[in-house]
């Protein structure tokens, strides 16, 4: 068995909070339904809204971090051993519920605390199975570059190989990213990214276009792929078409090619590799099962770095939903696990050049 490859993760640190709203609620504050965005001066009420509501909930989150969290627990690696989180917070109440609560689950958690802002926070406001996010970055707007180089990040960066960093962070400062990227390949690490939101391509492109010549895996929806599309001028709407012309961008890394990867809900999972591309049907899940969609996404990032860190898996495809107690997740691989409490098959996936 091969040894296992250590994740790195760094992103936005934002405390959720989560509760069911009505199309009333998300008129008020100019929400559309299964989005994200970050919040403007006229919509910061809605996390007092939010906290106000009988089922409002508070999960460690941010994109990254729900990454992190499941990457820890489909892998079942002892705590503090596999998966290090890298992030700013403040030293308030919601930074002390976020850093306890990944901690709890095993996740190391480098933090800077600053007192220039309050810990981040994700407004979740669930309609039906969808979920509209706006987020208040705050402090984790302000992670610096000293932290960057702190003990304790430079011997996470140095320990891993595996290293994943959402598109959120490119709102920050992307030198930052860059610096990430040359540290993963300096280490012979595959830098992954995901594009996490339309508006990362919309107002963001700039920083994308710099960040992607680093970038080993790169994922995304399929929303986010045609806007991705419509951005680079693709001429097309096609999931695994747009996946082959992202892999074609510009690549600077050192493994041979981009590997992308594009879910479309139900829908089969294309992928192209270095190699030849194909898709991963997908197992259905009974809706009445399906509670909400959120994180699912952030899920499925986090069962692909348990698989690649665990072994020579090719490919992996998790879907997930929340239950009352807690996340259960249905992970296909191509290598069976075992003594872990997943529904685990093996799948053979046709590639065509």
């Amino acid at each position: 068995m091969s040894a296992v490859q250590k994740i790195y993760v760094q992103c936005n640190p934002l405390l959720d909070i989560s509760a069911h709203v009505d199309a009333e609620f998300l008129a008020k504050y100019n929400l559309q339904p299964a989005s994200a965005a970050l919040v403007t001066e006229e919509q910061m009420g809605v996390y007092a809204d939010l906290e106000s509501k009988p089922d409002c909930v508070y999960i460690p989150g941010g994109s990254g971090l729900n990454t992190a969290r499941v990457a820890q627990w489909v892998a079942q690696a002892e705590k503090g051993s596999l998966v290090s989180y890298t992030g700013c917070i403040s030293d308030d109440k919601y930074g002390a519920i976020l850093a306890t609560e990944a901690e709890k689950e095993g996740v190391v958690m480098n933090l800077e605390k600053t007192d220039k802002a309050p810990t981040g926070s994700c407004g979740v406001c669930i309609t039906g199975k969808d979920r509209s996010l706006i987020a208040n970055l705050a402090a984790a707007n302000l992670i610096s570059a000293e932290h960057l180089k702190s003990k304790a990040v430079l011997d996470a960066l140095a320990a891993s190989k595996l290293f994943y960093l959402t598109g959120f962070t490119l709102t920050i400062n992307v030198d930052y990213v860059i610096e990430i990227a040359k540290a993963a390949h300096a280490v012979g690490g595959k830098f992954m990214m995901n594009l996490s939101a339309p508006f990362i391509i919309q107002f963001f492109g700039e920083q994308l276009s710099k960040v992607l010549p680093y970038v080993d895996v790169i994922f995304s929806n399929d929303d986010e792929a045609r806007e991705f599309s419509k951005a680079k001028n693709f001429e097309t709407e096609d999931t695994l078409e747009i996946a082959k012309k992202t892999a074609a961008i510009e690549y600077n890394g050192p493994h041979g090619g981009r590997t992308v990867v594009f879910t479309q809900g139900h829908l089969p999972t294309v992928f192209v590799t270095p190699s030849g591309n194909g898709e991963v049907a997908v197992k259905p899940i009974a809706a009445e099962k399906i509670i909400d969609t959120n994180g699912a996404g952030d899920s499925f990032v986090g069962g692909f770095l348990a698989g690649a860190a665990l072994g020579p898996v090719s490919y992996t495809h998790l879907r997930a939903h929340e239950t009352p107690e807690h996340l259960v997740c249905r992970l296909l691989l191509e290598k069976k696990k075992k003594n872990i409490h997943l529904e685990v098959t093996i799948i053979s996936t046709r590639q065509t050049n």
